[in-house]
């Protein structure tokens, strides 16, 4: 199915407004914001759109062994891709870089995949990856920029993450049937060191005054806004004080919904009613999806969320349970 994905850079005030067509190989041409706001006006769509978020994919340690045991990169989605193809947009949070290249940083949880698995993500049926995480420097500046590099050419969008400052904190905006949806990715579990520059690659810069302000002003162009962010603490099944606070700061500034990774395990999903009878929704964790820590039953189980865009708001939002086997494929399991 044919999607269009839009990138939107804020530099130096001005709205600058990238398309990027899903085919083969992703094209772009530049258009005016002014034209991009008569094309909303005019919009007439009243299609119902599907939008699936999953937890965090690690594609390397035990769940690599498993993909080399059964020769197949696409191994670790069989069992569930059906249900991550029928979404219009399919977003979950790669937990790691792509990449053959690169130092390891020093940690004993270093992940790193193989450049084929990307084969498998396509296979699966993934539109936009967040790679704002606490894993994506686990191998350096070059791993990064394999990542991104990896991703884009297989017509997949990643967010949170970027060539220069302006890359790195520009929404991803799909078009979907005369609708757009906004896409950000941030973690604020890094250090400011790691965050991209003018000159340099790295992460989205998770200022929360900031990240209100590109909410504010992608909201004129956007029909609903998705912001994803790596917070909270490991295997705790209930969100922080932090996390909750965050979350309405976010909501309030005009975000329609807030999906949350990190913490290994799901977290609540909070439906939240703001000023001017808004209505935003909050999953403060999605837990894991695709991850080989079998120590525990909540760290091999996870939440698909299935949201529904009709007129341009959401209208259902539906809890759908996963567990991950023990060859780490996660597995259809019900709705929650």
């Amino acid at each position: 199915m044919r999607r269009t994905f839009l990138s939107i850079l804020f530099l130096l005030g001005a709205l600058s407004l990238f398309f990027y067509f899903r085919v083969t190989v992703p094209r772009f041409s530049e258009v005016r914001p002014d034209g991009l706001q008569a094309n909303l006006a005019e919009t007439q769509a009243d299609d119902e759109i599907t939008l699936l978020f999953v937890g965090d994919i690690m594609l390397s340690r035990d769940v690599a062994k498993q993909m080399s045991k059964n020769n197949d990169f696409h191994f670790p989605f069989l069992k569930i891709a059906d249900v991550v193809q029928g979404a219009d947009v399919a977003f979950g949070n790669l937990e790691g870089p792509i990449s053959m290249r690169g130092a390891n940083q020093g940690s004993i949880y270093s992940f790193r995949a193989d450049p084929r698995v990307i084969e498998g993500l396509t296979f699966a049926g993934f539109d936009v990856l967040s790679i704002a995480n606490n894993h994506i420097w686990d191998w350096g500046s070059d791993a990064l920029y394999d990542t991104l590099t990896f991703l884009k050419d297989a017509g997949i969008k990643p967010v949170g993450a970027g060539v220069s400052y302006s890359d790195a904190n520009a929404p991803t905006v799909a078009d979907v049937k005369g609708r757009r949806v906004a896409f950000f990715a941030y973690t604020n579990l890094y250090p400011d060191s790691f965050e991209a520059s003018d000159i340099s690659l790295g992460i989205s810069d998770f200022d929360l005054p900031k990240v209100q302000e590109a909410i504010q002003q992608i909201r004129g162009v956007a029909d609903v806004i998705v912001v994803s962010i790596h917070w909270g603490e490991e295997y705790k099944t209930q969100s922080n004080v932090e996390q909750q606070a965050i979350a309405r700061a976010l909501m309030n500034a005009g975000a329609d919904l807030v999906v949350g990774h990190h913490p290994h395990v799901v977290q609540e999903v909070r439906e939240y009613a703001l000023e001017n009878r808004r209505k935003a929704w909050v999953a403060y964790s999605l837990g894991n999806f695709v991850f080989d820590q079998n120590f525990s039953k909540e760290t091999m189980e996870g939440l698909m969320l299935e949201v529904k865009v009709k007129n341009g708001k959401i209208s259902e939002v539906r809890k759908i349970l996963v567990k991950i086997n023990d060859t780490f494929q996660p597995e259809f399991f019900g709705e929650q």
